[in-house]
């Protein structure tokens, strides 16, 4: 009987997608008219591209492209207002980065790195930490799903073995990797798409913040909430510090790393010239050094993405008689995600469109009457909130597109510093930690089968809660009142 009527019910019923592509644009309409005039066409493009990000109707990339062109479609800016979004100085800072991090990923500097900590490992305690802090230290700097995907087969190595008591550690291991992947990402601006969102707010809100300006406040949170993961792990899953590793646990590379190779060093270098150009501006800066001002204004965080990544397209890597190899080719560049690329340049656009329109100041205004929140804690701790509830239910860039603009807005309505709000919006938007739909890491880790979705759910509602508290509590200590 149920296998004949299953097809037909389930058939009675659209998936969220089809819903997706019905709802966006009535929703968008109705956003459009009740909201009235050049905000309410603001409202409907955020509005539709809401929609069809929540609902998955379209690949995130495709939901940009199509906002973008519909911009000037519906009169909300001009062709050339929409357009020149994708073409914005901030988004090479991408370009330039992921470039580096495919030249690390092709000659793969990512597992040495793993390796090298996993190797340290001795217990089972030592070997949540080095994995996960490998994942960490590699997410500032590449994509977390990518950091995750270098972590995780040296993680489950190192949990090998028969019985409930080792799979529970396995669970730990790969939930670790994933979550770390997610926090390193907040450390830096080119970690993860949402901090180049906040940051591209702060500067068109008139309080521009630097590459070791976002690092003084997204290193040490990002490490605390590190910490804290850990004991999270050890208390839910029974790690104890005398544990040793399982007898199946074989040493990553049998236990000798291997030679350094050409690209390898060529990564290196060129990885290191961008962080050293990245942050000792700023740094020079804060201790008082004449001259650095006109430097930084020549030498943005794009233009040294840009420079660092075409150093690796010259830089020769082969050996006497063997081809001609460049550290990167062209082949390997074209590779980088271009779907994040086009995704935060229709956010670019959704967020001028919100500053230019008034539509964020309205929203600032709804929400503080309707919040009543007019402090600086209390701003701070609704908008991250806000962002990180949404981070369950949507990828960390459409929740930072959607969350920014709306922090803006309170924070200029109640009188309290922007930064305030946006950074805490910013980070609130890369939580996600209690589905496998929340983030790519997340989905990886439940992939391996060695967690259950209760066993995710449970533990990373805890570490929401105490990662909230740790992020709204660091935010005002870091950043001030």
């Amino acid at each position: 009987m149920s296998s004949t009527t299953s097809p037909a019910s389930s058939s009675r019923w659209p998936s969220s997608s089809t819903v997706g592509l019905w709802l966006a644009p009535a929703l968008a309409f109705v956003a459009a008219r009740s909201t009235g005039g050049e905000a309410g066409l603001a409202c409907g493009l955020f509005v539709f591209a809401g929609t069809l990000w929540l609902t998955e109707a379209l690949h995130p990339a495709a939901t940009a492209l199509a906002t973008v062109a519909l911009a000037p479609l519906v009169g909300a800016c001009t062709a050339k207002e929409a357009f020149g979004a994708l073409g914005h100085p901030i988004l090479f800072l991408f370009v330039g980065s992921f470039m580096l991090a495919e030249a690390m990923r092709v000659h793969g500097l990512g597992e040495r790195l793993a390796g090298w900590l996993a190797r340290r490992a001795r217990r089972r305690t030592s070997a949540l930490v080095a994995t996960s802090f490998a994942a960490f230290a590699l997410s500032m700097w590449v994509s977390n799903a990518a950091a995750t995907a270098i972590v995780l087969p040296i993680a489950l190595g190192l949990g090998r073995g028969e019985g409930d008591d080792l799979r529970r550690f396995r669970a730990a291991l790969v939930l670790g990797v994933a979550w770390a992947a997610s926090m390193g990402g907040l450390c830096t601006p080119v970690g993860t798409p949402p901090n180049l969102i906040g940051i591209r707010a702060l500067a068109a809100a008139g309080t521009p913040l630097s590459f070791a300006g976002w690092m003084a406040i997204g290193l040490p949170l990002g490490l605390a909430m590190w910490g804290a993961m850990v004991v999270v792990l050890m208390a839910r899953f029974g790690v104890h510090p005398r544990q040793p590793l399982p007898q199946a646990a074989l040493p990553v590379d049998g236990g000798t790393p291997r030679p350094w190779g050409r690209g390898e060093k060529a990564a290196t270098s060129a990885f290191a010239v961008a962080v050293v150009l990245w942050t000792a501006p700023g740094i020079l800066e804060l201790v008082g050094v004449e001259g650095v001002t006109a430097v930084k204004a020549r030498l943005g965080e794009e233009v040294v993405a840009v420079l660092a990544a075409a150093l690796l397209f010259v830089w020769p890597v082969h050996g006497p008689g063997e081809p001609p190899r460049r550290a990167l080719s062209w082949e390997e560049a074209v590779r980088i995600d271009w779907g994040t690329v086009v995704l935060f340049g229709g956010g670019i656009l959704l967020g001028d469109l919100a500053q230019k329109t008034g539509l964020a100041r309205q929203w600032g205004e709804a929400l503080l009457l309707a919040s009543g929140a007019a402090t600086p804690w209390a701003v701070t701790a609704l908008v991250t909130a806000v962002a990180l509830l949404l981070s369950e239910v949507a990828s960390n860039t459409a929740a930072a597109t959607l969350v920014i603009p709306l922090s803006v807005g309170l924070a200029q309505a109640a009188h309290v510093p922007v930064v305030l709000a946006v950074v805490g919006a910013t980070l609130g938007a890369s939580f996600g930690f209690m589905m496998p739909i929340s983030t790519a890491p997340n989905a990886m880790a439940y992939g391996t089968g060695q967690v259950t979705m209760r066993e995710m759910i449970r533990a990373g509602l805890l570490f929401d809660l105490l990662g909230y508290v740790v992020v709204v509590a660091g935010v005002l200590l870091l950043v001030g009142v």
